[in-house]
């Protein structure tokens, strides 16, 4: 999704070091729960990155008997791959 490149905020940091990103932002860059932050040139950088978890339970087959115990499966995964990017 494009959003104008010109969009500048002065964003407070709280004690545990947290910025909030505005609604409208969030929703024109499609972030749900998870960014990519970047540090270069003394510039941070957020991009929004698909859940992992979402991207799994696309690969979920219809018909799957136990579908329940696959998305389980397939969420643990998720966490443990998310984990390493950290």
């Amino acid at each position: 999704m494009i959003v104008d490149d010109m969009t500048e905020e002065t964003l407070r940091v709280d004690q545990k070091g947290r910025v909030l990103i505005p609604t409208r932002i969030r929703k024109q860059l499609g972030i749900r729960n998870v960014v990519r932050m970047r540090l270069q040139g003394g510039a941070l950088t957020l991009e929004p990155v698909e859940d992992p978890l979402l991207s799994l339970k696309k690969l979920i087959v219809k018909g799957t008997k136990d579908v329940e115990k696959d998305i389980g499966r397939l969420r643990r995964a998720a966490e443990r791959e998310l984990a390493k990017g950290v």
